[in-house]
């Protein structure tokens, strides 16, 4: 065997086992929808880069047929490769996505590394570990309590924003209907959207059309921002959509303040 045919063989393994690993990573941890705001394709393709080039170039590099020691060379780049998938795929479950928190007038998609640990322990049992298998939809409605909302909001300037801690969550959809109640309608979203995103946005609400009443809220996080469709009915999540959600909020915010000036 020739070693352009052993680092070949060796590549195509590699590239199985890569392919099974992101298969599962995108099913359950990047939906689709949200796959480009989460900046999925980068952390997947720095893992990818570096275990289809390190495993394959090495085996091209040192592979002679009949060379003494080759199983243990071989061996060897093996476990280096692993160690470097493991490691990769440590990184991508530390940064996976955990929550998508409804708040008071939009949903955030938050990060397992996000998460502040000290909140994590005084939650309820059910969040006080990131889930496994993909984002789960909770709500964290700001507290009714005046002294509870002023510790939110200094606990927000001090840098723990409540989608980041555990100990509010609770069950979505919850009584909170702060998010619903800013949802933007499908009449609006159109209307507001800019010219070369109209016809996306009729497409993204035409997939619901058996709701009576679809609505838009955005979607932000830290790497980035896309949108929920919601019904304003009961808050129930339809889906996500991979567009931009400001430039129609702005728009309808602009339309909606020259009416009143009006």
């Amino acid at each position: 065997m020739t070693r352009w045919k052993a680092s070949g063989i060796h590549f195509a393994i590699s590239f199985v086992v890569l392919a099974s690993v992101f298969a599962f990573v995108v099913w359950r941890w990047y939906p689709p929808e949200l796959f480009e705001m989460a900046k999925a394709r980068t952390l997947l393709s720095v893992l990818a880069g570096v275990d289809l080039v390190l495993g394959p170039l090495l085996t091209l590099i040192i592979y002679r047929h009949g060379k003494k020691g080759l199983k243990f060379d071989l061996l060897f780049i093996a476990i280096v490769q692993i160690a470097a998938l493991v490691f990769g795929l440590h990184t991508v479950w530390e940064s996976r996505p955990a929550y998508i928190v409804g708040t008071s007038d939009r949903f955030h998609l938050v990060f397992a590394n996000e998460i502040d640990p000290a909140s994590a322990k005084k939650a309820q049992a059910e969040y006080r570990r990131a889930p496994w298998l993909g984002p789960e939809i909770v709500s964290a409605p700001l507290p009714k309590d005046g002294k509870a909302r002023f510790e939110a909001m200094i606990a927000a300037m001090t840098g723990l924003e409540i989608q980041f801690d555990p100990s509010k969550y609770v069950a979505y959809p919850s009584d909170n209907r702060e998010p619903v109640k800013n949802a933007l309608t499908a009449r609006e979203v159109i209307s507001s959207a800019p010219p070369a995103e109209r016809t996306a946005w009729q497409n993204a609400f035409e997939r619901y059309r058996d709701t009576p009443d679809p609505g838009l809220l955005p979607l932000q996080s830290s790497r980035g921002s896309a949108s929920v469709l919601v019904d304003r009915a009961d808050g129930r999540i339809l889906g996500y959509v991979a567009l931009n959600p400001w430039p129609v909020f702005t728009a309808a915010e602009k339309a909606d303040t020259d009416a009143k000036v009006r």
